[in-house]
């Protein structure tokens, strides 16, 4: 279609500039996210701390607890067959990283009590650390199981 008056002339010119603009007004919007846009508040923090202890006296093994928002379990520290009999969460402490709270916890078989840290990241869900647990994800360490029937890789034994 030609245009044939100076109405349909301007209509195309604005157009072809407004479009543009309008896009990047859009994207203006868009922005990076920050490690602070991963921390959840003191309340939701203290809401999934709770539901991920609850569970863990509750027999319950880590993982993941449905809600609004889910909570998941990272801890491969525990000690088989331990029970955590009661806890009391002492309060939020300073760190950079996440939302770390202090936690006193009594164990039964064998009994103990201790003083443990978590740290908690994440928007839906809300994963739950032990520092020591996130310590060693963060420096690309974890757990190793204990070795079955000496090192399998062991080249000098050949």
């Amino acid at each position: 279609m030609e245009c044939v008056d100076s109405k349909c002339r301007e209509s195309d010119l604005c157009i072809v500039w407004c479009a543009p603009l309008v896009l990047c007004a859009g994207l203006v919007g868009c922005k990076t996210r920050t490690a602070d846009d991963y921390r959840p508040s003191e309340d939701l923090c203290r809401q999934a701390l709770s539901a991920a202890l609850d569970a863990w006296k509750s027999g319950e093994p880590p993982g993941r607890i449905e809600g609004t928002p889910a909570v998941q379990v990272g801890d491969t520290l525990r000690r088989p067959g331990q029970k955590l009999e009661s806890y009391e969460i002492l309060g939020e402490t300073a760190g950079d990283q996440g939302r770390q709270f202090a936690v006193r916890v009594v164990f039964t078989n064998p009994a103990a009590e201790e003083k443990i840290n978590f740290i908690l990241v994440g928007i839906d869900p809300i994963w739950v650390f032990r520092q020591e647990e996130y310590d060693m994800v963060t420096h690309w360490e974890h757990k190793m199981p204990p070795a079955e029937g000496g090192n399998k890789t062991d080249v000098s034994q050949k």
